[in-house]
């Protein structure tokens, strides 16, 4: 009778393991940032085709930009300290 209810137990053991080893990746995709929607004011700047949102061209050239812009701000950091 102690086998059947020690096998029992394992068997209980294992599949909540299972399931807790599936259920974790599912439970960090809900709390997984969303994928943030373009202000008002970075479509005006970006959507050149004014279909109300940015397609793949309008990000890369809005991501460029910003990469430009933080790389400027990067180099006059630098300089700066260079200074000092």
């Amino acid at each position: 009778m102690q086998k059947i209810t020690s096998k029992k137990l394992i068997t209980l053991a294992s599949a909540l393991a299972v399931l807790a080893t599936f259920a974790a990746p599912a439970l960090r995709a809900e709390d997984a940032p969303k994928k943030k929607e373009p202000s008002k004011k970075q479509l005006e700047m970006w959507d050149k085709n004014h279909d109300g949102k940015l397609d793949e061209e309008e990000t890369a050239a809005m991501r460029a930009a910003k990469k430009k812009k933080d790389g400027g701000e990067a180099k006059k950091e630098e300089k700066a300290s260079e200074k000092k």
